[in-house]
């Protein structure tokens, strides 16, 4: 084997040699090598720092948005739990299998120690056995709740284009509050009624073209606009899922759509706040 003589005169004037091995003198230099490229795949590869810092980041904006959705979900069971006719003795039950509590509908407060999540999985069943015990009594109860809008107007499959809450109106450039939302639909999509109640006005407005106007109870209206066509008359009396008329592009608008609207005692409501979730296909 190779080897790097190192000669060197000692105290008494005799030469000295030493045999190293050529692999012991590059062997330092080669783990260094080494060593810089494994950092150097670290710091460029999936587990990088800047990497790790964006999954991180993703992580926590996809954390902010499932808690949004579970504020959403768990305001619209308080919602519905308010308008439906039901003894407050179930509102309470359907509460508090939600996970809510008593006064404000809120969550309690979250657990020390409890990793994110894990504590919005439990938020999630919780409001779904509060989802279940509410359709249990729907079920046991349906002239009560026949008339709670719960199902869409069209089809699930129709692309959402508008959505509740703040939006740039197309047309002027203002930030307007949308009333409910909106689908886009070919024209000629039957719409059907949400629930059951009384029409108390057809007509023609120059924002929502053709539209319907749907009383269910004293405290809850439901609005169809943007229609081609109207098939039912003031006064008349319908039921869940009943076709009220057809899509299309009449009114200010800039395509075919549906626009459809619930208010509460007279106040705009996000709608999905009373659908029902549906059950997964198998």
């Amino acid at each position: 084997m190779k080897a790097l003589h190192l000669t060197w005169l000692s105290e008494d004037g005799k030469p000295r040699t030493l045999k190293v091995p050529l692999w012991a003198v590059f062997a330092p230099f080669g783990l260094l090598l080494s060593v810089a490229l494994l950092l150097g795949v670290l710091w460029s590869g999936p587990w990088s720092p800047p990497q790790l810092r964006e999954r991180l980041d993703r992580l926590e904006r996809g954390n902010q948005r499932l808690d949004r959705e579970l504020s959403t979900a768990r305001k619209g069971l308080e919602e519905v739990a308010a308008a439906v006719r039901m003894p407050d003795k179930e509102k309470e039950r359907v509460r508090e299998l939600a996970g809510m509590t008593k006064d404000t509908g809120a969550p309690p407060p979250v657990e020390e120690g409890l990793p994110d999540v894990d504590r919005m999985l439990r938020e999630a069943r919780k409001i779904r056995e509060g989802y279940d015990a509410m359709e249990d009594w729907f079920q046991r109860h349906p002239a009560e709740t026949g008339r709670l809008p719960t199902i869409r107007p069209v089809r699930a499959d129709e692309p959402l284009v508008e959505q509740f809450g703040p939006v740039l109106d197309p047309f002027t450039g203002q930030h307007i509050q949308f009333p409910g939302l909106s689908w886009s639909t070919p024209v000629g999509t039957p719409v059907w009624a949400t629930g059951a109640g009384t029409v108390v006005s057809v007509g023609f407005q120059a924002r929502w073209g053709n539209f319907v106007e749907i009383r269910h109870d004293e405290r809850c209206v439901t609005f169809y606009g943007h229609l081609s066509r109207v098939d039912v008359a003031e006064g008349t009396t319908v039921v869940r899922g009943q076709v009220l008329g057809l899509s299309g592009q009449s009114g200010k608008v800039t395509g075919p759509q549906v626009t459809y609207a619930v208010f509460m005692d007279g106040q705009p409501t996000d709608p999905r706040s009373f659908l029902l979730p549906e059950q997964p296909k198998i």
